[in-house]
């Protein structure tokens, strides 16, 4: 949102959380404020709703306190900022549940640099970056654990913001020819992070065009010694032929700058050209081919374009896969060559490819995943949408592709690998094993996974993911089959997969769940927001999510998180629907409830204690005795009372409801 002036037109207070973080008055005044004090005011300033609830934050801010002591030293923090703010401080707000902060009467840098950098302006560009001032509250020191892994998330948030911005700036001086401005900022750039190969090319260019030969070759072979030192890897094709360029017109004495593109120079060197074929990673990779316009030459190609690149985007989430930068994939042809060649020309295991038809109003995206051993098609899928809103349905196809192209891909992998022994596997695919054997809804699938993920993180301790999977499988065994699992057992594998993939969504979602089963919702609430920041793609994440939505009162929040994950993978897990029918039960839509139910393959014993309760609600006797005798074929020994006992709603009332209908289930 943007910031607006109070009524007298000027900001009583101004907040500088990057670089070294201070609060100042009107007259420039730093306010006497404690490292606490800071942090909580950043807290509310940058979440997106400039609210937050006392419960939260007084355990972000004080974990180890008792709750009474950390309430306490909430209210002496509050007394304090009132005090430094003196006659502005009605802009941070309290009531008895809830803190609030008032944006429109202060002047946030942090606000102020992401508003701006929408502009592609030079000295707008200019006068945006000069708001980051460095590190995201630089010097604040560690808070807690939750609170630090939220600031680390805001920090990368904000420093891929600067990226950007840096990038349109160096893009927008290279094309007026400001070479000192690109060089300079383009090196600002490979100081925060030195493998952004496309910025080191912008350099090599901008030293050509000076006829600075020497520095591009010399900026050529730093990025090959950072590139094989870190990664492993040589340097892109277009990279390569910039360097052929280069050293062609160097050696031939040449001082005409405009033979400098890529795609001119690459037919001039192309007889010379010797391009070193990248190795196969050890993990799944992908590359996403630009999605072809059709016709050729209309409006059609840029909406490939933009497709292809939020996919690029979307996949890049998946903390298991390795995609392959836009730069390097963008440039191959499918038709021109088969799909082992392209394999090899990027490294890659798969790629997605596809083609974008408009016809008046009409939209057609189709997407393709290629295996790349065999040229087979994994999948293909059609897309048919009203051309209402362009970005939307950019959004909302990358969305859909990313998340069933992830699922494909662990099938593909799980298909080929399923068969080996356990001991002759590496990490992931024991960790894609584990993940096939959690979707069978099972006792003995669970254990199955749980051993599947703890051989992984013995050959790999340090693999993250392995332990969010760990922990969920643990949890959804106590969940539908072992109620009497101690969920403190559970939470430090959670947290363990979190410290070591802060990003992971997995690791998230297992410690959400646990804190919503302890009825510890703000924290469910962290950490369910914290995952979708990671993850929005995430399936899983999405129908749990949706499920923690149905025990906060907000179930057709939850139906509708529920359906979003079921749109953005279509082969999703059977289980969903179990969840989903949970939810639509809890709205009291007991026909619809019955339908989603029944869709459920091998129901376990608790789908016939819902199919009872809708049965009961809707009149129908016979129907009702059916699931009741089935239910007690599978458990003869179903105990209402303790089956109750696992339902964590907030409300008392939402649960009367659902156990009213078990009642009268006869159950």
């Amino acid at each position: 949102m943007k910031l607006r002036p109070n009524s007298t037109g000027s900001r009583t207070l101004k907040f500088r959380f990057m670089g070294p973080a201070q609060v100042l008055a009107g007259n420039g005044e730093a306010l006497p404020l404690k490292r606490k004090d800071i942090a909580l005011l950043a807290y509310l300033c940058l979440r997106p709703d400039t609210i937050a609830s006392r419960e939260t934050v007084s355990s972000l801010l004080w974990p180890d306190s008792a709750e009474e002591q950390a309430r306490a030293s909430l209210r002496q923090s509050l007394a304090s900022i009132r005090k430094a703010f003196g006659p502005a401080e009605t802009i941070m707000s309290a009531d008895a549940s809830a803190l609030r902060m008032d944006l429109s009467r202060v002047d946030v840098d942090v606000k102020q640099f992401l508003e701006g950098t929408d502009t592609s302006e030079i000295p707008a560009l200019e006068e945006n970056i000069n708001w980051h001032k460095g590190e995201l509250l630089e010097g604040l020191g560690p808070i807690s654990p939750e609170y630090d892994r939220w600031l680390d998330a805001e920090r990368g948030a904000i420093q891929s913001h600067y990226i950007a911005a840096l990038l349109k700036l160096v893009d927008a001086c290279e094309a007026d020819k400001r070479l000192e401005d690109v060089i300079a900022n383009a090196q600002k750039m490979l100081s925060l992070d030195p493998l952004q190969e496309h910025v080191h090319r912008r350099l090599m260019r901008a030293y050509f065009l000076q006829k600075r030969y020497d520095a591009a070759l010399k900026q050529f072979d730093n990025l090959k010694g950072i590139l094989s030192s870190q990664l492993g890897v040589t340097p892109e094709q277009p990279t390569i032929e910039l360097m052929h360029a280069i050293r062609k017109e160097r050696n031939q004495g040449a001082g005409n700058s405009s033979a400098l593109s890529p795609g001119e120079t690459a037919g001039e060197v192309a007889a010379s050209l010797v391009v070193e074929t990248p190795s196969l990673p050890d993990r799944p990779s992908i590359g996403v081919l630009r999605f072809r316009g059709l016709p050729k030459d209309s409006s059609a190609y840029l909406l490939g374009e933009g497709i292809s690149e939020d996919l690029t985007i979307e996949l890049s989430r998946e903390v298991d896969l390795m995609v392959i930068s836009r730069q390097s994939s963008f440039h191959l042809d499918e038709e021109q060559m088969p799909a082992q060649e392209i394999g090899a020309k990027l490294g890659v295991h798969f790629y997605v490819s596809g083609s974008v038809r408009v016809s008046g109003n009409k939209l057609r995206v189709t997407a393709h995943l290629v295996s790349c051993e065999n040229g087979y098609e994994v999948w293909a899928e059609r897309y048919d949408r009203d051309l209402v809103d362009f970005f939307s349905i950019q959004i909302e196809i990358a969305r859909t592709v990313s998340a069933t192209v992830a699922d494909r891909i662990a099938a593909d992998t799980n298909a080929k690998y399923n068969s080996v022994p356990p001991d002759d596997l590496e990490s992931y695919q024991l960790v894609v094993r584990g993940i096939g054997q959690v979707h069978k809804f099972a006792a003995e699938s669970y254990l199955n996974a749980i051993k599947l993920f703890e051989e992984a993180i013995a050959r790999a301790p340090k693999y993250g993911r392995a332990f969010g999977w760990l922990a969920l499988s643990k949890l959804y065994l106590r969940w539908n089959i072992d109620a009497s699992i101690d969920l403190s057992d559970i939470v430090p594998i959670a947290e363990r997969a979190i410290a070591l993939g802060p990003n992971d969504s997995k690791g998230h979602c297992a410690l959400a769940m646990c804190n919503f089963i302890k009825r510890e919702f703000d924290r469910a609430e962290f950490h369910f927001q914290s995952a979708l920041r990671a993850n929005p793609n995430d399936e899983l994440l999405l129908t749990e999510y949706g499920r923690y939505l149905m025990y906060i009162d907000r179930p057709e929040d939850g139906l509708q998180r529920i359906r979003e994950a079921m749109r953005v993978n279509p082969y999703f897990p059977v289980w969903f629907w179990s969840i989903q029918g949970r939810v639509l039960h809890t709205l009291e839509r007991y026909d619809e409830a019955v339908k989603v139910f029944e869709r459920v393959s091998n129901p376990p014993f608790y789908i016939h204690v819902y199919l009872a309760a809708c049965y009961a609600k809707l009149d129908d006797v016979d129907k009702m005795e059916q699931a009741k005798a089935a239910l007690y074929e599978m458990r003869p020994e179903f105990d209402l009372e303790s089956f109750k006992a696992i339902f964590p709603y907030k409300n008392p009332k939402s649960a009367s409801r659902l156990f009213d209908s078990f009642e009268l289930a006869g159950l």
